[in-house]
Order: C-alpha cells, then sequence, then structure tokens
C-alpha cells in the first residue's frame, strides 16, 4: 500500500495536533528594545472568582537570558470599562525579584476586559523606570454549579433511555432468533 505525501502530512498533523492544543503558552512584551517580559498563567483562560497564578520572566534580549540583577517591580491590574475606560483594582509597589521571575497570585473579581502592567527598575538604578506595555486578559465569567449538573443529569438520562431501548431490542431479537 503506497501513501501519498499529502495524506502523510495530514497524518502527522493530526498526531502532533493533541500535543499543540495543550502547550502553555504565555504573552510576550518588548519594552524599550533592550528586555523581554513574558507573562504565563495557569489557567491559561482566567475566570473570575477562581484564583490566577502568574509567572513574570524578565529577560536581557542582548543576552537572550534571565536578568540576574533584582528588579522592583510596579504590578497593576486595571478592569476595563465599557467605553475602554481604565479602572486600576489592584496596585503592588517594589515587589523584589531576584534572578528574572517573579510569581504572583490574584482573584479577579468581575468578568471582563482586564489590562495587567509592570513597570520595573534595577536596583541598583531606580532612577531609570521601565514601562511595559499592558497584557491584556479577557476574564470569563464563573461556572454555574446548576447548569453543570443539569448536563451532568440530561447525559445519564439520555444513557439510560438509550441503554433501555437498545435492551429491549436485543431482548426481541433473542425471542425471534429462537423461534426460527
Amino acid at each position: 500500500m503506497k501513501l501519498s505525501l499529502p495524506f502523510l502530512f495530514v497524518l502527522i498533523l493530526l498526531l502532533l495536533t493533541p500535543n499543540i492544543s495543550f502547550a502553555n503558552g504565555g504573552d510576550q512584551r518588548v519594552v524599550e528594545g533592550k528586555y523581554l517580559i513574558n507573562l504565563s498563567r495557569s489557567p491559561f483562560t482566567p475566570k473570575a472568582n477562581e484564583k490566577t497564578a502568574f509567572i513574570a520572566s524578565f529577560v536581557d534580549i542582548q543576552t537572550d537570558k534571565l536578568i540576574v540583577d533584582d528588579l522592583l517591580i510596579k504590578i497593576r491590574i486595571a478592569k476595563l470599562g465599557g467605553d475602554r475606560e481604565r479602572t486600576f483594582i489592584f496596585e503592588k509597589n517594589d515587589a523584589r525579584v531576584k534572578d528574572g521571575i517573579l510569581e504572583f497570585q490574584y482573584t479577579f473579581t468581575e468578568p471582563g476586559l482586564h489590562e495587567i502592567f509592570f513597570d520595573f527598575v534595577f536596583a541598583s538604578t531606580p532612577q531609570k523606570v521601565y514601562n511595559a506595555p499592558d497584557f491584556l486578559m479577557d476574564i470569563q465569567k464563573p461556572d454555574v454549579q446548576g447548569e453543570s449538573n443539569l448536563s451532568l443529569f440530561i447525559v445519564v438520562g439520555l444513557g439510560a433511555i438509550i441503554g433501555f431501548i437498545a435492551g429491549r431490542l436485543m431482548k426481541r431479537k433473542r425471542l425471534v432468533e429462537t423461534r426460527f
């Protein structure tokens, strides 16, 4: 059996797709062409009233390595209003970062668009402030427990009905086969 090249390509793509879909990426922002901030989060799609864990890594683009100097970070989170009006709902000043990694957690109280800002200075030269572009996040509505219970009830009910019908059909088939 000879396999065509397009068939092999599709087969390989299908085999790789599950791995790609579970990859946990992050958002990146370049600051003044010198530094890169990579923001990862878990869960990847945050929901209101559920804790979200963040990891921000600060990289020197020239060396392509994490910044080893101590940083002081100002973290701000803003909720965007209907007319894109910015209202800050969280602010933390002077979070100390060593070896280029900042870990923090936050629980968003409302769904909708939010912005996260990281302004930083090197501890050795605090007079120079680096203002990073914002990270935009769409916070989803929390899951409603009643809706998930209802869908589970519907699935179990449909399974029971299908099982009952299949059982009756199998019983009739056996009765017909034993008569002949």
